[in-house]
């Protein structure tokens, strides 16, 4: 694997994009709330939205510069992967508010379960 720093997001055009995928999720700027599916969110959810993004994007860094056998490194980087293509799938489909907010929870709950792998 390379050990270059790759984003595994980005904000274009208003919308993200994940391993240049684009998703239904726009950000216009980062003074304003996230919109999912139409569906604006709160601006403390919205954060938190970010954070997970930019957690996601420096576990994946650290996992591909870390000294880990190579057969534990493709293994947290897949998990890592996964994760993030569950978040272009999970919010492809109309939801109602709750349901973003919910999703969004279990998102942060598995990022936190990959994290403690990572530690």
């Amino acid at each position: 694997m390379d050990n270059n720093i790759r984003e595994v997001y980005c904000v274009a055009d208003g919308y993200v994009y994940i391993f240049d995928i684009k998703t239904t999720i726009q950000n216009k700027n980062d003074l304003e709330p996230i919109i999912i599916n139409d569906v604006l969110i709160s601006e403390n959810l919205s954060m938190k939205f970010r954070y997970i993004l930019g957690s996601l994007n420096f576990m994946f860094n650290e996992t591909l510069s870390a000294c880990h056998n190579v057969e534990k490194k493709q293994s947290i980087a897949v998990k890592i992967v996964k994760l993030l293509l569950k978040i272009i799938e999970t919010f492809e489909g109309n939801m109602e508010p709750t349901d973003i907010e919910e999703r969004i929870h279990q998102i942060d709950a598995e990022r936190v379960e990959l994290k403690l792998i990572l530690t």
